[in-house]
């Protein structure tokens, strides 16, 4: 709980993730907001309008609260370490925060305030910056008009530069330091690997801008132990790039696994949907008592996320690198393009503890 906007607002979060704000004296009355994916089990007061949350996900959280808006990430103990307390300093230069890792962690947001040299010592607490990426960059909502922007036309692709051309200018306009600072190298830290389908593009799914995710796409999300393509990007981000997260993504109304379900030929996608027929045959007894068609192709996508996710951590990149003490979790999720939500499947793993032991190798 805290208390803000000079004593006369309350604020408080729930295992739900919903925060509730209540005006002082109108205890019977308290607003409620949704936007929180995970139970809120710590808060803070950051200035009179932002706050900050410690969520059962390990992330610290930093929320304006007239509008409710989420602003970014401010920290992050790993997923198994739900935050227990958060607190600011007096000097507003750090924010600790304990999880259940059992470790004091302290966080520099000294950044997020402006700086007034000139300032009395007994001024007020300054506002906090929310300095965002460019908008161009933000998620675009999902309408006719922002999906059908190519001109078929446009047999040279003159438009297409164009628009390039004026993005760019725009850009810089809104950040000037942006794409010279991401230029200079790449430091993601998630792994997406997910269908081609281009309705689910990594970074819209995820709203992140350029420089935040490293990506690999193929037909359905496989993960195969004989594709070379994945393997390789798999290594670059574990072994180089340090990524701390593999995101394995599926997605309804994939077409790749619908015609795995089925019987026809394609040709030679046949055997690389072959992968996905596996997965069902692993699963037969399951998907089968789905009387549904539906229901049963929903679940065989997210079955197929969940063994990509798994062949992820059958592979010595992975393995070797959890016994480095790496701090990396592989993620199994699926998106549903009729809402544009992505949601966690229940399958998640941050070390060797779920493999089966066949599976397990040993660097000497």
């Amino acid at each position: 709980m805290a208390v803000i906007e000079d004593g006369n607002k309350v604020i408080a979060g729930s295992q739900s993730g919903a925060l509730y704000t209540w005006d002082w004296n109108q205890w019977d009355a308290s607003r409620k907001w949704l936007g929180h994916p995970n139970s809120i089990d710590a808060l803070c007061k950051l200035d009179e309008q932002v706050v900050c949350t410690g969520g059962s996900d390990g992330l610290l959280r930093m929320i304006s609260v007239q509008p409710y808006k989420f602003e970014g990430i401010l920290g992050d103990h790993g997923e198994d370490f739900p935050i227990e307390a958060v607190e600011m300093d007096h000097h507003q230069t750090y924010l600790a925060s304990c999880g259940h890792d059992l470790q004091l962690k302290f966080w520099n947001v000294q950044f997020l305030f402006e700086q007034d040299t000139t300032a009395e010592a007994t001024s007020p607490p300054p506002p906090l910056k929310r300095k965002q990426k460019p908008e161009l960059f933000a998620t675009p909502s999902f309408t006719t008009h922002t999906m059908n922007r190519f001109d078929p036309n446009d047999e040279n692709l003159d438009g297409i530069l164009a628009n390039n051309k004026k993005w760019a200018a725009q850009v810089m306009k809104e950040d000037p330091e942006f794409l010279h600072n991401i230029a200079q190298k790449q430091s993601p830290k998630i792994l997406w690997i997910g269908c081609s389908d281009s309705r689910v593009p990594a970074n819209v799914v995820l709203a992140l801008p350029p420089g935040e995710v490293f990506v690999h796409r193929n037909i359905a999300n496989v993960v195969s132990h004989s594709d070379l393509n994945c393997l390789s990007v798999l290594q670059y981000a574990v072994e180089v790039l340090k990524v701390e997260h593999i995101i394995v993504c599926g997605h309804y109304n994939c077409g790749g696994v619908t015609a795995a379900q089925g019987h026809e030929q394609f040709g030679l996608i046949d055997n690389w949907l072959r992968n996905i027929k596996d997965v069902y045959r692993l699963h037969q007894t399951e998907l089968e008592s789905h009387q549904d068609a539906t229901a049963r192709l929903r679940r065989l996508i997210e079955l197929n996320a969940i063994n990509s996710a798994e062949n992820v951590c059958h592979s010595t990149i992975v393995q070797n690198a959890w016994a480095n003490g790496q701090k990396l979790t592989v993620h199994a999720w699926a998106f549903d393009i009729e809402d544009g939500v992505a949601k966690r499947l229940e399958w998640t793993a941050s070390n060797g503890k779920k493999l089966q032991s066949i599976y397990v190798t040993k660097k000497d």
